[in-house]
């Protein structure tokens, strides 16, 4: 059974952590999460002896890239808010040979000076954080005057799935964003940098299109607890997947999202 994704600051209780480890690898492996990631790093405008915070970093494979780019005198820090994600983070680091370090935190209160950082980065994060507004305030807190942040995040509204059943459809689009702590994060980012001082902001929009399996990966655990606290009708919910499991063999399914990605910098 797939777990709700919505729930990613709880994954060390979740019972099944290793969901969650499997759930980004495969994330990561889509064709439009691969495209964006270039975009994500010429907003951090990087130089050999950078150093870099990657808030939220996950399994750490973008703090990986980052520290191949700033070369042996920089330096790049992962932080993540789950144990068994940076567990999993250092098991992977060990193959290498990078200056990398990962650290469990709170991405809303980090362990850093002021001003420790050439720039900072995160992806997927701040739609799960409690106060996205306090993690921004921190991301800007610890780079240095004249740095960078690049963040990458989706605004669930923009959810896109061709079906017919048009009132189910927004309903579980709905219900997926409402289930979102900040659904609406991705049409939030360019106001939230520049109410915390950053200038130069630019702001890219990238459709990423998902396949049906990876549908089912996303939406299934939200989708199975909005049935259950009776938010949505399981009768017309196993219809609804019936038709898109049609679609898919007949070549025709559809579905996709907008992802926005935002950078800035920090003014002198």
């Amino acid at each position: 059974m797939s777990q709700d994704v919505s729930h990613f600051t709880e994954v060390d209780h979740s019972g099944d952590p290793d969901f969650y480890v499997r759930f980004l690898d495969r994330g990561n492996s889509l064709p439009d999460i691969i495209r964006c990631k270039p975009v994500i790093l010429d907003g951090l405008r990087l130089r050999d002896g950078h150093h870099v915070a990657d808030l939220g970093c996950g399994m750490g494979a973008d703090v990986f890239e980052i520290a191949r780019i700033v070369g042996p005198d920089g330096s790049v820090v992962g932080v993540d808010f789950s144990e068994a994600m940076i567990l999993e983070a250092r098991r992977r680091a060990e193959e290498l040979d990078l200056p990398v370090a990962f650290h469990v935190g709170d991405a809303q209160a980090l362990r850093f000076d002021d001003a420790t950082f050439d720039a900072c980065r995160s992806e997927r994060m701040l739609m799960h954080v409690p106060d996205a507004d306090a993690a921004v305030a921190e991301m800007v807190r610890v780079i240095k005057p004249g740095g960078r942040i690049s963040i990458f995040d989706f605004d669930w509204d923009t959810f896109v799935i061709d079906s017919p059943d048009k009132p189910t459809t927004r309903a579980v689009v709905e219900a997926f964003s409402d289930g979102i702590r900040n659904g609406w994060i991705g049409r939030q980012l360019p106001r939230l940098l520049r109410e915390h001082g950053m200038t130069e902001i630019n702001v890219v929009g990238h459709p990423v299109f998902i396949d049906f399996e990876f549908l089912g990966l996303l939406i299934g655990g939200r989708l199975t607890a909005a049935q259950a606290a009776g938010l949505l009708d399981p009768d017309r919910i196993r219809a609804w997947w019936q038709g898109l499991a049609d679609a898919e063999q007949a070549g025709t399914f559809l579905a996709g999202f907008t992802a926005f990605i935002v950078s800035g910098t920090k003014g002198v």
